[in-house]
């Protein structure tokens, strides 16, 4: 089996795991310590930025865990190229702060190296985050723009 198809079953059973655990863990233990994850976030939430190292990782899904209670996850396809793995789904969460139901559809962009997920990049409409951690001004400076 080629290596492109075994980070494609890596993921997919990562995935599988994750759903049947309900939390990060299987994720967790496929990565390279010095791993990168990453939300197409802007700046100004708990889980905006890039977190680097094991230590940061694990911090980000504990305050995941305070941000949002994830209802629903579906993926539905895992597309290998070589050392990388997009994963396409869509989920439903509630954002704690606010009670908003949201549902987004994702990718996930895995990067391996050498067995292990080294780079993770997660593309999907957080505005419901956003909104809940923005100031009441800059909500209304945001609509009044049209963003």
């Amino acid at each position: 089996m080629s290596e492109a198809k075994k980070n494609v079953e890596r993921t997919r059973h990562i995935f599988e795991e994750m759903a049947r655990t309900g939390g990060p863990q299987p994720l967790l233990d496929e990565m390279a310590d010095d791993a990168v994850y990453k939300l197409s976030l802007p700046k100004g939430t708990p889980l905006s930025g890039e977190f680097r190292g094991m230590h940061a990782i694990r911090e980000y899904f504990d305050q995941l865990e305070e941000v949002l209670e994830i209802l629903v996850v579906n993926t539905w396809d895992f597309v290998g190229n070589g050392d990388q793995v997009i994963v396409l789904g869509d989920e439903q969460f509630v954002v704690k702060k606010t009670g908003k139901t949201c549902y987004s559809e994702f990718a996930f962009i895995l990067d391996f190296s050498g067995g292990k997920i080294v780079r993770v990049l997660v593309i999907e409409d957080l505005s419901g985050v956003v909104e809940a951690y923005s100031s009441a001004s800059s909500r209304v400076a945001s609509r009044a723009s049209g963003a």
